[in-house]
């Protein structure tokens, strides 16, 4: 009997040891998940404050033209790069169907009026997606006599029919003539689909405007960077000018 006892015994401890390591292993195992998702957790929120720093710092350099920023220890160091300065520009991607692309030919004052200095040549070549399939309404602004005018030309390319009365053309590209005063502006819009742009040149073109990137660093060390393009836009005077002095042709 004493020996079956033993026996017994001997059984429940080695159970009872087992159970724990089970146990064991089951608690280490969600220690570690918890301290792994806490990690995530942390880490989405010092993403989520770099983002803002860096955005921040953005919108500072837009109010105040400082490159640094700095909000609740973290901070943000913003460099401004020229668009333009070329013989070639690009759209930032794919041009929205129905959106405007708009490609400056005159420079502008610090202020961010218009200038004198005109693009140089009287010919551009505006090329676009191969094969692509929708139309182009191109608006060609310049200054004659002191008043502002406006040309328009519309393509459909590639065999489409998407607006009736544009003209049909083919390829990947079209040559624009500015023959007629001192150029301003070339706003290009895609219809129907969307399309990449490139207007290029046989003088450098005026600054467009400046892409901005902007890093924001946490006081933990996380960075993370936003980068947007500001092109200059089109006065309302000057659109204004165009409609009354009817001369829109």
């Amino acid at each position: 009997m004493k020996m079956k006892n033993k026996s017994n015994q001997g059984q429940v401890a080695i159970i009872v040891l087992l159970v724990s390591a089970v146990l064991l292993t089951l608690g280490i195992s969600a220690s570690q998940r918890t301290v792994t998702e806490t990690k995530i957790e942390t880490d989405e929120e010092a993403l989520k404050a770099a983002f803002n720093t860096a955005e921040s710092g953005i919108n500072n350099y837009l109010d105040t033209k400082s490159v640094n920023y700095t909000t609740d220890g973290s901070e943000a160091t913003v460099v401004s790069s020229a668009i333009g300065g070329n013989g070639q520009l690009t759209s930032d991607g794919q041009v929205a169907a129905n959106s405007n692309q708009l490609f400056w030919l005159v420079n502008h004052n610090e202020d961010g009026s218009v200038g004198t200095n005109y693009y140089g040549s009287q010919t551009v070549k505006l090329t676009f997606d191969n094969n692509y399939s929708g139309a182009l309404k191109i608006d060609y602004f310049y200054v004659s006599g002191g008043q502002y005018k406006v040309k328009r030309w519309g393509y459909n390319l590639n065999g489409s029919n998407t607006v009736t009365g544009f003209s049909a053309s083919s390829g990947s590209s079209l040559d624009i003539v500015l023959s007629d005063g001192s150029p301003l502006l070339l706003s290009i819009t895609p219809i129907d689909k969307n399309v990449s742009l490139t207007l290029i040149g046989s003088s450098n073109f005026p600054q467009q405007g400046e892409e901005l990137t902007s890093t924001g660093v946490t006081t933990s060390g996380v960075k993370t960077q936003v980068k947007t393009r500001y092109i200059y836009q089109v006065p309302m005077f000057f659109m204004e000018a165009v409609t009354a002095a009817n001369v829109v042709q």
